[in-house]
């Protein structure tokens, strides 16, 4: 691992001008310090595999930790597993050993004697099979391709789903309907078989970003046993996601999304028509939940007689606060736990609670045994908090927090969670709850180490809250904070120079950005910068007055925000940083208001960097998989079926940043997926030639990924590229 302390703050070492004779040098020294906090694994699974008795009558905890790594090596994410057992405060840890990439889905049973995994093969990526091992050494593998009953397994976070029964004979999963082979006219055609001539060049609708190849799912039953599978397509073309099972393991609990007329993207938006339904073993079919909203992630009691799952409403904002529901089973009688938080509302020990925000729904097991309580995580202002709700009463109890606290796994009344801050790695704790009324008095014990970042002390690092002086349109919406993240040294030790700043500004618009730990962030840290990030009015987790103050004010207080939070933290932090060296970086609806920032206030940022950015809502409008955002950011309702007017078209263009292209002095980096169906990629490409045609200095790569340009090489060749393009801008600052 690479030391850094002869790289930070040497901006005449790090970045020279870059001429030929420095470049080389420059690359190496900046893949050396990427390499170090690449080295840094983050946590992607972790769980709880069992709980024992032991000798001296305490139990013995199990826990496995999936780890993800950054490898730039292999250019791509790569996998571990690492075991532990918890006993009575001592941690016994196990080699970690790799998890092949081929593995789509992996399951354990709740007694931890079975596991099933999807897989590919390495000889045809279009073949998938269904392996299962047992503890007693027992593997055996399930073709599914030569079953030949449906298409490919769904292995995303929206629908997918890897269930055991409760007896462990039968996996439920999510697949793609099986289709018949799309040829020319002109193919011959074998007799028995599903006439696909005509069909190679339909379009066929799917749910967009991240989505592709996803149109018509099916419920899939496989007994382990006698390698039985049997598909059940849902009525109406509804598409099921998220299935668990009964407690009788006569069916399954799952969630119905509606696709008619058409299907509109999905990741990220939790305003979708959806269904809470059942199914039985011979595929009859029934929804179960009442009215017309966004159902996910049932949950079913360990009595088997309640279901918990999260409902917002359909349309609207893509992100806004939700309500924690519980159906009685088999009665159907359906209520409300904790209803939408418009502002704030105190809970158990007088501490504020804004509401329940996720993206990733309720955790896949999350009851105590009790079957009255549940442990949820929901972001608050800039921290993922994890609460205990009574589901009697609706009673609220925040567990004990620094930073973010993300709810992985609940067993019996043993809780783990993943813990990180902007400076502290992740880290996984273990817990028991204590019985009602004393959840805040939980102790969390350690299952991994505290981990620390080379030459970025933990400390470094401040968190704080502003009101914006500036009233808001609406006055309803003018006292709601702005919170802001700053990471990077809080004081200067003597005789140091001035760090440059990079606000950035999350994506969404209605998401958030979190005290937790982030490598791209780190690795500009100890690059010498520091960097803030703003929860802007229209940011997750300040209830839902948060959300809705900014449609209709897209583009306008959302850019004053991040603006008033950039000299906010200049003049909090005044010796530390250098206000004539600001920099922005941003993408999505991140990159919309970088490129406003950077057309409103020339003077104050010196470049920036823009990240499939939609730069124009207009020509945004037939290629998005999104449309209603457009729409709705801009103050007007979204119908399927409507075509906007010219005062539509006018107000959309007059938020966008390309009517403000004009003003733009600072040069520009664009960073695009060609494959990005959230943000055409026309939108940047246009919005470059525009730049080029102005003069404006501007470079644009274009990738072979989509919206989040998440790929391994993607990622760390837009990080060098982003380093690149800083450096030689703070070097021209510095001249």
């Amino acid at each position: 691992m690479v030391s850094l302390s002869g790289l930070r703050g040497q901006t005449t070492h790090i970045f020279p001008a870059l001429s030929k004779s420095y470049y080389s040098k420059m690359v190496d020294n900046l893949k050396k310090v990427l390499e170090s906090v690449a080295a840094i694994s983050t946590v992607k699974q972790a769980t709880i595999t069992s709980i024992r008795e032991n000798s001296s009558g305490k139990e013995d905890v199990g826990v496995e930790i999936q780890w993800s790594c950054f490898n730039l090596a292999g250019s791509e994410y790569t996998h571990n597993l690492s075991n532990y057992i918890v006993q009575d405060g001592r941690i016994m840890s196990y080699h970690p050993a790799p998890l092949s990439k081929n593995v789509l889905l992996r399951q354990t049973s709740n007694s931890g004697r079975m596991t099933a995994c999807v897989m590919t093969s390495d000889k045809d990526k279009e073949k998938e099979h269904m392996m299962v091992m047992k503890t007693d050494g027992f593997m055996t593998t399930i073709d599914l391709k030569e079953i030949d009953k449906h298409g490919k397994v769904y292995a995303d976070e929206e629908f997918s789903c890897l269930e055991w029964s409760p007896d462990e004979t039968t996996l439920v999963y999510v697949a793609e309907k099986k289709q018949p082979k799309p040829t020319s006219f002109f193919a011959s055609f074998k007799e028995g078989s599903e006439d696909g001539r005509g069909q190679e060049f339909l379009y066929r609708n799917d749910w967009g970003e991240q989505m592709k190849g996803k149109h018509q799912g099916v419920v899939c039953f496989l007994n382990v046993s006698t390698k039985e599978l049997r598909c059940h397509e849902l009525p109406d073309n509804l598409c099921p996601a998220q299935m668990v099972w009964t407690a009788d393991g006569t069916g399954v609990f799952g969630v119905a999304f509606e696709s008619q007329p058409f299907r509109l993207g999905l990741v990220y938006c939790h305003n979708r028509m959806s269904k809470l339904f059942h199914m039985d073993m011979n595929g009859t079919f029934t929804v179960i939940s009442e009215g017309c909203s966004n159902v996910r992630t049932p949950r079913v009691s360990p009595d088997g007689k309640k279901i918990a799952f999260l409902r917002s409403k359909v349309g609207g904002p893509h992100a806004k606060c939700s309500q924690l529901c519980l159906l009685s089973w088999p009665s159907k009688q359906e209520r409300i736990v904790v209803d939408v938080v418009e502002r704030e509302k105190r809970i158990h020990d007088d501490h504020l609670f804004f509401g329940i925000y996720t993206f990733s729904g309720l955790p896949r097991r999350c009851w105590l045994k009790d079957s009255e309580r549940l442990v949820i995580s929901t972001v608050s202002h800039s921290d993922i908090v994890s609460c205990v709700i009574h589901t009697t009463d609706g009673t609220i109890v925040e567990m004990p927090h620094v930073g973010s606290h993300v709810v992985t796994d609940v067993f019996d009344d043993y809780l783990l969670v993943n813990f990180s801050t902007l400076a502290h790695p992740n880290q996984i704790l273990l817990g028991c709850v204590p019985s009602k009324g004393q959840e805040d008095c939980i102790k969390m014990n350690q299952v991994t180490p505290t981990r620390e970042i080379p030459n970025v002390s933990s400390l470094e690092y401040s968190v704080w809250e502003f009101v914006n002086d500036t009233p808001h349109p609406n006055p309803k919406y003018s006292d709601i904070s702005i919170s802001l993240l700053y990471y990077g040294p809080v004081s200067n030790t003597k005789g140091a120079s001035k760090r440059p700043l990079i606000c950035w500004p999350h994506g969404g618009p209605h998401s958030s950005s979190i005290n937790s730990y982030s490598m791209a962030a780190t690795f500009f840290v100890a690059l010498g910068y520091s960097v803030v990030f703003v929860n802007y009015r229209g940011s997750i987790g300040f209830g839902q007055d948060g959300v809705d103050s900014l449609p209709g004010n897209c583009g306008l207080t959302d850019v004053d925000d991040v603006h008033k939070a950039t000299l906010n933290c200049l003049k909090r932090f005044s010796e530390v940083l250098d206000e004539s060296k600001v920099f922005l970086v941003g993408g999505s609806h991140g990159g919309f208001l970088v490129t406003h920032l950077a057309a409103q206030y020339p003077k104050l940022y010196k470049a920036a960097i823009i990240r499939n950015a939609s730069c124009d809502f207009t020509t945004a409008l037939a290629g998005k998989d999104n449309p209603d955002l457009s729409f709705v950011e801009s103050g007007f309702t979204y119908e399927h079926d409507k075509i906007p007017d010219g005062a539509t078209l006018s107000r959309m263009l007059e938020i966008s940043p390309i009517s403000r292209i004009d003003s733009i002095k600072a040069p520009i980096l664009l960073l695009v997926g060609k494959n990005d169906a959230r943000v055409p990629p026309s939108q940047s490409l246009y919005f470059h030639r525009l730049l080029l045609a102005r003069g404006v200095e501007t470079k644009l790569h274009l990738y072979d990924d989509c919206h989040p340009l998440r790929k391994v090489e993607v990622e760390a060749d837009c990080l060098i590229h982003i380093a690149l393009w800083l450096g030689k801008h703070w070097t021209e600052a510095t001249e």
